[in-house]
């Protein structure tokens, strides 16, 4: 498993950092037609301490990973955790089917 630190407002990856980005930026990628990757990472939930699935995005022309967060204007802002793996006719690729 990779090593995974929140530092102030930084999310980071083996000490890189991660972009955010919310479902509705994947829809405006989709509608876009930018070029991504989506692949699912284990990690620690901190609130519950269980392991559980965050979607992370690699999208074309750009250097910094994104990953997934619920709108904080609808939600808390917090990485979007799976319980499972999603499978791949679930989200996001569902979406693409708008």
């Amino acid at each position: 498993m990779k090593e995974i630190y929140n530092v102030g407002a930084t999310i980071l990856l083996d000490g890189n950092p991660l972009a955010l980005v919310t479902p509705a930026g994947v829809e405006g990628w989709i509608e876009d037609r930018t070029k991504y990757n989506c692949r699912y990472d284990q990690v620690k939930d901190p609130i519950s301490g269980k392991q559980k699935y965050r979607c992370l995005f690699e999208v074309a022309h750009e250097a910094i990973p994104f990953v997934l967060v619920s709108d904080p204007d609808e939600g808390d802002g917090r990485v979007i955790l799976f319980d499972t793996k999603p499978t791949s006719d679930q989200w996001p690729q569902a979406l693409q089917r708008r």
